[in-house]
């Protein structure tokens, strides 16, 4: 079973390479591949968008303390779209888990309903 739980994260790396995707290193930002029980969970936390800076009024001492990540809701739901076409093009079965992850299903496993 390991080796067939092997093959098919490959498979599905292989399809983020073709959709021009590369996997983030563990702990850094970017495209994120991880096991799961029914297949491969996939998540992204886009590079150059998290240097990005809020600017909110008020003084200037209190906005540098102020400045985060910007929300990316629209940005991350363009990417799951992108992305679950991607794996439903090449076969997959796709569920969407939260805001920030799909799940790449193990072929066997059917959709939640």
């Amino acid at each position: 079973m390991e080796d067939q739980e092997a093959e098919f994260a490959a498979a599905v790396r292989a399809v983020l390479a073709e959709a021009g995707f590369t996997e983030a290193t563990s702990g850094a930002e970017g495209v994120h591949v991880v096991r799961h029980a029914r297949g491969v969970m996939v998540g992204w936390m886009p590079e150059e968008l998290a240097r990005l800076r809020v600017r909110r009024r008020g003084p200037a001492r209190a906005r540098r303390r102020e400045r985060s990540r910007p929300d990316l809701p629209g940005l991350r739901h363009a990417f799951g779209l992108a992305l679950a076409a991607a794996f439903r093009g090449a076969g997959f079965a796709v569920e969407t888990r939260g805001d920030e992850w799909l799940l790449v299903l193990h072929p066997g496993h059917s959709p939640e309903l």
